[in-house]
């Protein structure tokens, strides 16, 4: 690799992959999560980005034949992370690598994608929105736009069904440090607060947090899919969520969801940390009528 792959930004990342960042995040982790999803075989899989480290053209390609791997683009939805819009000549080859997966946007300006599904009965709205930003040293923050965030409020409250929002960076104000936070944070949730959203599905913090959200949103943000087991509180190995819809209730206006969170150890034991079943509104009326 030539040195002047590493000008500017990407050298201070190339260090911190040297010096600590390749310890914690392995390839052998990587491979037994993606075993243990395609395990699950599931309808639609949905990534929230940092597909890369810094954006060398090796990362970019071994991240394609990944996601290859995970299936056709019909069936892999990704928003991208701001490792991914590392520096300013990244989205080029990022688009041209992996722009199916990215529902065919060339650029931040592209989004949100929105990816309509019929699971047994269930209309599901998958908006999938871009807080990938190049941004100068030592900071790691996104942001969505006033055009994207018109654009996913539109969306929202245009759909009838289950909705759900995909971005890389956390939604809410306080989240995270003003140094790796969504910058319109506040107008997003102004956003949710407005139109709401069953599910919202975030990266970034590289942790496994559940909070509750506006307009009677779940915020969900999991951990790397590469990340070794540790971490003071034990939310920080590599994990995977999984969502299944009950649409015995759907002529009703509702649907029960269900969420479990397994992590993966890197010699391919799954454990389940977490479950839990809800029931949603999914219809425009029954969403009405339950915020009366």
């Amino acid at each position: 690799m030539p040195l002047s792959a590493l000008a500017g930004k990407r050298w201070s990342g190339y260090l911190s992959w040297r010096r600590r960042r390749r310890f914690a995040h392995r390839r052998d982790v990587l491979d037994a999560l993606t075993a243990a999803v395609l395990a699950e075989d599931p309808v639609q899989l949905l990534v929230t980005g940092d597909l890369v480290h810094i954006g060398l053209p090796g990362e970019i390609e071994a991240a394609a034949s990944w996601l290859e791997g995970l299936g056709p683009p019909e069936r892999v939805m990704l928003v991208p992370g701001n490792h991914d819009a590392y520096a300013r000549d990244s989205w080029p080859a990022v688009a041209a690598a992996w722009g199916p997966y990215l529902g065919g946007a060339a650029g931040h300006e592209g989004f949100p994608v929105v990816r309509r599904l019929d699971l047994d009965g269930v209309d599901v709205h998958l908006v999938g929105a871009s807080s990938a930003v190049p941004t100068p040293l030592f900071m790691a923050s996104g942001g969505l736009g006033r055009a994207q965030l018109e654009a996913v409020a539109d969306a929202l409250d245009t759909a009838d069904g289950l909705r759900c929002l995909l971005l890389h960076h956390p939604p809410l104000p306080g989240m995270t440090s003003r140094r790796k936070g969504l910058r319109d944070a506040a107008s997003l949730a102004a956003v949710l607060e407005q139109t709401g959203a069953e599910l919202v599905l975030h990266g970034h913090v590289h942790r496994n947090v559940q909070r509750p959200g506006p307009g009677g949103s779940r915020v969900f943000g999991t951990a790397s899919a590469s990340h070794v087991e540790g971490g003071r509180s034990g939310d920080r190995g590599a994990s995977y969520r999984v969502f299944e819809l009950d649409a015995a209730g759907a002529a009703r206006g509702a649907v029960s969801v269900s969420m479990r969170l397994m992590r993966v150890s890197a010699t391919g034991a799954v454990t389940r940390l977490e479950e839990e079943t809800w029931t949603v509104p999914v219809s425009r009326r029954a969403r009405a009528a339950a915020g009366a």
